[in-house]
């Protein structure tokens, strides 16, 4: 117990000290920022570096995470509207207090009979990631000799909906392609297999006991200030439970509010405080789950990342030979399976190792693990059958640090493959 409290006093001090860092500014100019992987895709503005002299796009490796959803459960959804009806009944909440409960029930009546699945929000995501893909390689998909279109994709129900929605988009630009779909527990092996065993049970301890922790250090004193009119006194109504869990409790079914197709906005009921709180711990619990972190090293991405990465390379391997047919392989999975993929590449934002206390100030992970977060390979050749390849991450040009590009943010294929093979283990 006295090294939890320690723990809480050095995370506190971490607090006091880094006050009014950037993430606090991204908070500030958006609250949604804190959100993470709630967050809906953000449709990117960018442009393309043109691609050296001679080199035309002909091949297309892509992995996609599902797009806006609702909630996994509205469990949580359930027992906090309980809660907050209860503290309505004993003049406990203020006016914001009654209309984010009115507001969770809102989101609750919305999301009946639909836990986990796409929303119109994220069917709109995957139209559009597709549209601009077709966009932006229209070459790629109008081949005579390569129509064929590899896909992959998560037997889970919001990953077919994204993958339809995509394939529909890109059906309709180019309706010649011969696209085959395959899903089903063989390919979620690939996609998202996620730790388990000892490593499942190591990476969840050390998830919960330092986001508990931080929970008690990032929350103050003053939190759910806004809901509820007398702290002390909620407490006491919930059995001594602390205010700083059920507000960490409330944002956290409240933040999925912006994929759903309601005007609703629960996040505006919370101070600028409680989602710097919330986002400190929500952005390093992001970060251990799909990424590479000072207190869990390499463990995501050894289990999840080598055999997704290994399955870009042989596809693209079979997709460069001179009597392939295959224009693109498409995957569709979850943010447990990009994740680890990009931090295993490390490519700019995954480059990096941050303990969680440091995470959300160099790692928004709103940015890096939204909704329909997606990794894109775009190959291109020559007439004398030299390869480069360019990596997209959200659609927008990025490089592996510490492996240096051919121009630009174009590499060889030959030295980006030998990389990725000695990081996968394969020849």
């Amino acid at each position: 117990m006295k090294k939890f409290f320690y723990l809480c006093a050095v995370i506190t001090a971490f607090m006091i000290l880094t006050a009014g860092v950037p993430f606090r500014k991204a908070v500030q100019d958006d609250p949604y920022n804190a959100v993470g992987n709630h967050h809906p895709y953000i449709v990117p503005e960018f442009t393309d570096t043109k691609a050296p002299c001679g080199y035309k796009p002909f091949y297309v490796s892509h992995y996609g995470r599902h797009g806006s959803r609702f909630l996994t459960s509205d469990s949580g959804l359930r027992k906090q509207i309980k809660t907050l009806g209860k503290l309505e009944d004993l003049g406990l909440l203020t006016s914001e207090g009654i209309a984010l409960k009115n507001e969770l029930i809102a989101m609750k009546a919305e999301q009946e009979g639909q836990d986990g699945i796409l929303t119109q929000v994220g069917s709109r995501e995957h139209q559009g990631i597709s549209r601009r893909l077709y966009k932006r390689v229209k070459r790629v998909f109008g081949q005579k000799n390569r129509r064929e279109v590899f896909v992959q994709c998560s037997p889970v129900h919001r990953c077919l909906q994204s993958a339809a929605n995509f394939l529909g988009e890109l059906k309709a630009n180019s309706p010649e392609l011969d696209v085959e779909l395959h899903s089903g527990d063989r390919y979620f092996d690939v996609l998202a297999h996620d730790a388990d065993g000892p490593v499942k049970d190591s990476l969840d301890k050390i998830r919960s006991r330092i986001a508990d922790s931080m929970i008690v250090a990032t929350f103050g004193p003053d939190s759910g200030k806004k809901i509820f009119k007398d702290i002390p006194a909620v407490e006491e109504a919930l059995g001594g439970k602390s205010v700083k869990k059920l507000v960490y409790d409330l944002i956290y079914n409240s933040s999925i509010a912006k994929c759903l197709d309601i005007d609703i906005d629960p996040i505006s009921h919370f101070t600028e405080d409680d989602m710097y709180a919330f986002g400190m711990v929500f952005c390093a619990k992001n970060r251990v789950s799909f990424a590479r972190a000072k207190e869990t090293g390499l463990l995501r991405d050894t289990v999840v990342g080598k055999p997704l990465l290994a399955d870009f390379i042989l596809k693209a391997d079979e997709a460069l030979k001179s009597d392939s047919h295959k224009c693109a392989d498409l995957r569709f999975g979850h943010d447990t399976g990009v994740g680890p993929l990009l931090s295993l590449l490390r490519v700019e934002g995954y480059d990096n190792t941050p303990a969680m206390k440091d995470v959300a100030d160099v790692w928004v992970s709103a940015n890096y693990i939204c909704m329909g977060t997606n990794c894109q390979m775009i190959f291109y050749r020559n007439r004398k059958g030299d390869v480069l390849v360019k990596i997209l991450r959200n659609e927008i040009e990025t490089v592996i640090p510490s492996l240096p590009t051919f121009k630009g943010p174009y590499y060889r294929w030959e030295d980006l493959r030998a990389y990725c093979a000695s990081l996968c283990g394969i020849e």
